[in-house]
Order: C-alpha cells, then sequence, then structure tokens
C-alpha cells in the first residue's frame, strides 16, 4: 500500500490499494525520507525534488514548525544544497499552501489558527466519511485484509508517537484508496497536506492514541461487514473525537 497518495492530474489518477525553527540544529536529524512521486509544480530536477521531500518531511514531522522563518540561503546549507533546488522546493511548498508571506517574516511555515482548525475537521469529516462508506462498498477482500495489518501494526507501535503519526496518515490514505473513487482521493490530497500543519496525532497523549486504536478497529469492522452506514458513523465519530482532542492541545498550547 502506497506510503502517501501520488500526485497526478485528475484525468489520469487512477484507485490503487492501500520547524526550521531559529535553531538551526534541528535540520540534523532530517537525513532519510521515502521518495514521493514528484508534484508538477515540483523541480523536474532529482535535488529540487529531494529538496522538496526533505522540507515536507521537516514540516511533517514538526521540525520545521508553524511560524518558522524559512530562508532560501539557509536551508540551502543545511540540505547541503545550491539555492535553486531550495528556491524551487519553496516554492512547491507555497503552491501546497504550508509555506505562506509574512510581512514582517517573509517566507514562513504557515500557521493555522483556530477557526482554520475547525474549518478543516469540517470538511474531513464529510470526506473522509464519504470515503469509507464507498470503501464497504468497493473494497477488495486484500484491501480489507491489508487494512488489517495494518490495525496489527499500530498496535505494535502505540509507544512510539514518531511511528504511530506517520502510521496514522497511511492508515486514513488506505481507506481513501479503498473508496475507488479518484475525485475523493484528490480532495483528501489536499486535506492531509493541509494537516501536515497540524502537530502530529501520535503526540496527543497516550490515552487517545488507545482510543484512536480503539476507533480504527470500528472503522475497519464496519467496512469488512460491507456496512456503508456504520462506516460512515465510525469514521465521523473519530474524525470528531480526534478534533476535540486537537483543540484541546491548541487551548492548552495558546
Amino acid at each position: 500500500m502506497p506510503r502517501s497518495i501520488r500526485r497526478k492530474n485528475l484525468e489520469t489518477a487512477t484507485p490503487h490499494p492501500a520547524t526550521v525553527d531559529a535553531d538551526s540544529r534541528q535540520f540534523d536529524k532530517i537525513c532519510s525520507i521515502e521518495q514521493r512521486s514528484p508534484d508538477a509544480t515540483v523541480a523536474k530536477g532529482s535535488r529540487g525534488v529531494k529538496a522538496y521531500e526533505l522540507l515536507r518531511k521537516a514540516i511533517a514531522t514538526g521540525r520545521l514548525k508553524p511560524g518558522a522563518r524559512v530562508l532560501e540561503s539557509e536551508l540551502a546549507v543545511q540540505l547541503n544544497m545550491s539555492r535553486t533546488p531550495v528556491r524551487e522546493a519553496i516554492a512547491a511548498l507555497e503552491a501546497d499552501g504550508l509555506v505562506s508571506t509574512d510581512n514582517a517574516l517573509g517566507r514562513v511555515v504557515r500557521k493555522l489558527d483556530y477557526q482554520s482548525v475547525m474549518e478543516l475537521y469540517a470538511v474531513r469529516e464529510v470526506l473522509e466519511s464519504t470515503a469509507a462508506a464507498l470503501a464497504a462498498r468497493n473494497a477488495s477482500d486484500m484491501e480489507i485484509l491489508a487494512l488489517r495489518d495494518m490495525l496489527e501494526l499500530e498496535e505494535q507501535i502505540l509507544e512510539d508517537p514518531g511511528k504511530l503519526a506517520d502510521h496514522n496518515r497511511r492508515f486514513h490514505e488506505a481507506i481513501y484508496y479503498c473508496s475507488h473513487n479518484r475525485y475523493i482521493m484528490k480532495m483528501l490530497e489536499y486535506i492531509q497536506t493541509a494537516m501536515l500543519l497540524l502537530q502530529p496525532a501520535g503526540r496527543t497523549g497516550g490515552e487517545r492514541r488507545e482510543t484512536a486504536l480503539l476507533e480504527h478497529r470500528a472503522i475497519v469492522d464496519a467496512i469488512e461487514a460491507r456496512d456503508p452506514v456504520a462506516s460512515e458513523t465510525a469514521i465521523r465519530t473519530h474524525v470528531r473525537r480526534a478534533q476535540q482532542a486537537r483543540i484541546k492541545l491548541l487551548l492548552q498550547n495558546s
């Protein structure tokens, strides 16, 4: 099952199963990641793609935090690249909505305010519940088995927040693929990109990690039972509880 949703033009896509902050030393850990299929907006050169992958991964893991300045010259040094591929990567991240321009600071990692977070979860609930209902109708037996395998893996890595956050994204992407609907996949790809700007869900506390696993099981049970209504209800419950945990975290850190 793919690690991330591959970006293709809608007409040709086919369903398939399954900061830097002020301290530049945080980049020491950014050294290896899985390859993504390059977006059309990313540089055609392999170094441009690599720079994009590294910076996107840094945002996803919180090494490049929301509000952090995105300085082309600094990043070029830290990534050991020339400024050209870094410039192209930053432009692609800006096109993704992950980087924005601040009048005082210049380019920064985009920071979502409270209203943006509420809106993001509202749309996510609608789209993911639709994807789950479609998955109950369209998922193959092998795809459901793969979802079961992912639940087993999730249980094994429950105490590793970093791995769990990445696994959580892949689990939800797997459900998108099980819908076998390229339009839903395309819209949810945009939502998943925006979700990178939030603290990884696996780091919101041990209790939430355990309840999220139970919710994931309920979703898979409903899909396996070929029950679209139960699948939709299960994922709505899951997204709403995730939203509650996220808002609690935002209020604690405000």
